[in-house]
């Protein structure tokens, strides 16, 4: 009796092993990639910039790809779940990343984050990038930044500014507009975007770091004044507002959005997948959507953006340690 069920075990992981085996040991050729539907994960919720410009990704993958790409929302976490479940796919190009900074910004502000961004991905493009806007109650401080730094040296430690939240791009752009004018200023975090503007116009706090897209309704409205810009070039739905480099200040931050698949990815496969942003970023309608989210379309090859990655990974770790790590006030 026990030889039998002995023997039917070995017959079972034989039988088992050989349906997995086409699976591990026989990858598909690249020529053949896509031969199925490929799941695109975002870590958000639904209806924000970056589940928006994923579905615009997923849109011209499925057109040019001739397969659908399905969006699979895993909110939670900071972002964490979603990276999670890609970072543990397998690495044949049918489980796809669509994400953000909180990438590479979360290992340095969350412990124990269950993924590593270098070791256990691969960049196929940066898609867009959407910097971070300083922005005021109009007419507060002359409306422009000089204006603004001017009240904060007459007024240290009054000068307050909100963010979405602690450790998020928001608060580390105020952190670094600290340390890059050594002006005495405090820290007002909120549990979103909409609270921490809400405070600016109500005057319980004096400014705050944000995207446009977040803004646009108030700037529009005349409500917010945006007096600098954290990228290399200004917006252009926003061509008058001057970037911090522009006015003298070293401040380069904001959201990238970014398309990874798992790590061990065959390149022709990642380079098939680059090659349709890469197309795409030519086209006007994809353009607009970008700049409709207040980004501009970069779309690098692979390998420059896995030295973006990198870069960034290393630039979050260094800035949290020299401002003492994350703290809530």
């Amino acid at each position: 009796m026990k030889k039998l069920l002995r023997d039917a075990m070995y017959a079972m992981a034989v039988s088992l092993w050989g349906v997995a085996l086409p699976q591990t040991a026989q990858a598909e050729p690249a020529s053949d990639y896509p031969s199925k539907p490929i799941r695109l994960v975002v870590p958000w919720a639904p209806g924000g910039s970056t589940d928006i410009l994923a579905r615009t990704t997923a849109e011209r993958l499925t057109r040019a790809l001739k397969q659908p790409v399905i969006v699979d929302n895993r909110a939670g976490a900071s972002g964490n779940i979603g990276a999670e479940v890609v970072s543990r796919a397998a690495p044949d190009g049918y489980t796809l990343l669509f994400t953000s900074t909180n990438l590479t910004l979360n290992p340095a502000v969350i412990p124990q984050t269950p993924y590593d961004p270098i070791k256990n991905f691969t960049g196929v493009t940066m898609v867009a990038f959407a910097p971070m806007m300083l922005v005021t109650k109009a007419g507060f401080a002359g409306d422009n930044l000089q204006g603004l730094i001017a009240y904060g040296r007459a007024h240290p430690g009054k000068l307050n500014f909100s963010s979405s939240g602690a450790g998020g791009a928001p608060h580390l752009a105020g952190e670094m507009f600290k340390q890059a004018t050594n002006l005495d200023i405090v820290h007002v975090p909120y549990t979103g975007a909409a609270p921490a503007l809400t405070d600016v116009l109500s005057g319980q706090v004096q400014m705050t770091f944000t995207t446009y897209i977040s803004a646009q309704g108030m700037l529009s409205a005349g409500q917010m004044k945006a007096l600098g810009v954290a990228s290399k070039d200004r917006l252009p739905v926003l061509p008058d507002v001057p970037t911090f480099a522009e006015q003298g200040l070293n401040i380069e931050i904001g959201t990238m959005f970014g398309l990874l698949a798992p790590a061990g990815t065959p390149r022709p496969i990642v380079d098939k997948l680059y090659e349709v942003i890469r197309q795409a970023a030519a086209d006007h309608a994809f353009q607009e959507k970008i700049l409709q989210q207040g980004g501009t379309v970069v779309a690098d090859d692979p390998d420059h953006y896995n030295a973006y990655l990198r870069e960034d990974v290393a630039k979050w770790a260094t800035l949290i340690k020299k401002i003492g790590g994350i703290s809530t006030h």
